[in-house]
């Protein structure tokens, strides 16, 4: 049976004149998933991840 740890985050991304949001948070959710944790839902700025624990 697959077993699978959970992470909660609060992500709130600070702009700036050198890069934009869409920029930023693709950034960051792509640095969580090189980790392992795939998005499993967002509400507002609280994202919840999963990851299959091997």
């Amino acid at each position: 049976m697959k077993q699978f740890e959970y992470k909660i985050e609060n992500i709130q991304i600070q702009l700036n004149n050198d890069i934009d949001f869409n920029t930023a948070m693709t950034k960051k959710l792509n640095s969580l998933g090189k980790e392992g944790w795939e998005l499993t839902g967002v509400n507002g700025t609280i994202f919840y991840f999963k990851r299959e624990i091997s």
